[in-house]
């Protein structure tokens, strides 16, 4: 018992980024001291960066096995705050507060029974027009070249 003591809490982490580590450095120097060729192909390459992805996805495990680690002392909440964290707080106490008064006012005005003196924001126009067209005409470009109708000198006009 005393080997997974030193481990700590989060046995299954640490076995899971083991295993993905030993099992990313098999494939990754497999991929570069192995002259593997199947059909004249290489795939060393392959198994270079499936190994380096492999032992990448390790290090999150790595991570959470030293995050659920991370012992939690008792008396952080008996400190008195600094400065900068109560300032962080009451900056964030107005946000919510405002948030909220502007969903109030958008439930007032969707409720139509309030009476209320505030008015909801002029919404600005679409700039969507549906009766003409607004793509850009490229004067500079040719395009006699692109239409049916139209034929180059000395050629007959084919049809499709």
């Amino acid at each position: 018992m005393q080997p997974l003591r030193c481990i700590g809490g989060c046995v299954p982490l640490f076995l899971l980024a083991v295993a993905l580590d030993v099992f990313g450095l098999i494939l990754l120097f497999v991929g570069i001291f192995a002259n593997l060729r199947l059909d004249g192909r290489f795939y060393g390459d392959f198994l270079i960066y499936t190994g380096a992805l492999i032992v990448f996805f390790s290090l999150g495990c790595w991570l959470m096995w030293y995050v659920g680690n991370v012992p939690v002392s008792e008396d952080d909440g008996l400190r008195k705050p600094s400065s900068i964290v109560q300032l962080a707080r009451k900056l964030s106490e107005r946000l919510s507060q405002t948030l909220k008064r502007g969903e109030d006012r958008e439930k007032c005005v969707q409720d139509e029974g309030c009476h209320s003196q505030v008015s909801p924001p002029a919404r600005k126009a679409s700039r969507v027009t549906w009766d003409k067209s607004t793509a850009y005409h490229n004067e500079g470009y040719d395009d006699c070249l692109d239409s049916e109708e139209k034929t180059v000198e000395g050629e007959e006009k084919l049809e499709i």
